[in-house]
């Protein structure tokens, strides 16, 4: 079976969706199919991941063009943002998604949260469409040996490839600001930092790739995740992988989704220390209800590879 990516693979420091596709392509290719990044003649089926014109794929105009002289070609489009979780954004992301979906013959959501999202912007639940939950590369990110939290040095982490300032800047701003007076702690933050921010008491460690990042998470103790209405994300179940319970904000969208399990949530700045104490309690409870399966990519990817086989067939 031949599948078009309209999006190619990369292997450095980049965003959760293209990591991704990296992934689903050695998956889809270990187990047979042929992967192509290019509307070529016979193709059994496109992964729309991105509707947008680049130099890295075809756009949506493309791929609608194709489908005219190749009927018999069917789409799946993976919608993974929103305008919401951008708001400094001029608004195109919403619009554009639901515009290009009427060539989609199936639509995958990587998070419950963001399929409601989109049927109140005006997509038709009768149309196909499944909900897939974002899985990591386990080989990577996976718990190691068994955590003992010493309370005396308690290593708070966080990490992003963006530096929007939704993925929960002012979580990291207070906590980089209450540092001083928390004598028990130091918080790391991975990734590229908001430039309007400078901080003082944070570890900063450059954007970085592939199993150094597991590495560097199963070193911490607690994870911290302050972004607002996520699609889903990668960085908590990357997190979780390594066997970190995560404190989350409540508006996080699909990471509250994903988290709710083996995380506590917190509101708002004021109860932040209240949850990061809870957390603390129930640390070894939390981290015992960690559902590594469930986080993992080979879930993930099959279940991606059962919705290939029933469109593109």
């Amino acid at each position: 079976m031949k599948i078009m990516f309209n999006r190619p693979v990369k292997r450095e420091p980049w965003g959760g969706g293209s990591h991704f596709i990296t992934g689903l392509y050695e998956y889809l290719s270990k187990r047979g199919y042929e992967v192509v990044f290019s509307l070529q003649p016979k193709l059994s089926g496109i992964f729309m991941f991105d509707p947008r014109p680049s130099s890295g794929g075809d756009c949506v105009n493309s791929i609608f063009q194709y489908k005219l002289s190749n009927p018999e070609c069917k789409v799946i489009q993976r919608i993974n943002d929103t305008d919401k979780a951008r708001p400094n954004d001029r608004p195109w992301r919403d619009k554009l998604l639901i515009d290009s979906n009427k060539i989609a013959d199936n639509t995958i959501f990587i998070s419950e949260w963001l399929k409601s999202y989109y049927i109140e912007k005006g997509f038709n639940n009768l149309k196909r469409n499944k909900v897939i939950v974002n899985g990591c590369n386990s080989k990577w990110y996976h718990p190691g040996l068994p955590k003992k939290l010493d309370i005396n040095n308690i290593k708070l982490i966080t990490h992003h490839w963006s530096d929007n300032y939704m993925k929960g800047f002012d979580v990291y701003n207070f906590i980089d600001r209450s540092i001083p007076d928390m004598k028990n702690f130091s918080f790391t933050y991975m990734g590229r930092y908001n430039k309007e921010h400078i901080p003082k008491n944070t570890r900063l460690i450059e954007p970085t790739y592939g199993p150094a990042v597991g590495d560097i998470l199963r070193s911490s103790d607690i994870y911290i995740t302050g972004a607002r209405w996520e699609a889903c994300g990668m960085h908590h179940v990357e997190a979780a992988s390594c066997g970190l319970p995560v404190l989350y904000h409540k508006d996080g969208g699909g990471v509250s989704e994903v988290c709710k399990n083996h995380g506590i949530e917190f509101s708002s700045l004021s109860n932040f220390r209240t949850a990061l104490n809870k957390i603390i309690e129930q640390y070894d409870d939390i981290c015992s209800r960690i559902d590594y399966k469930y986080l993992s990519a080979n879930r993930c990817f099959k279940m991606y590879e059962k919705e290939i086989l029933s469109t593109f067939q």
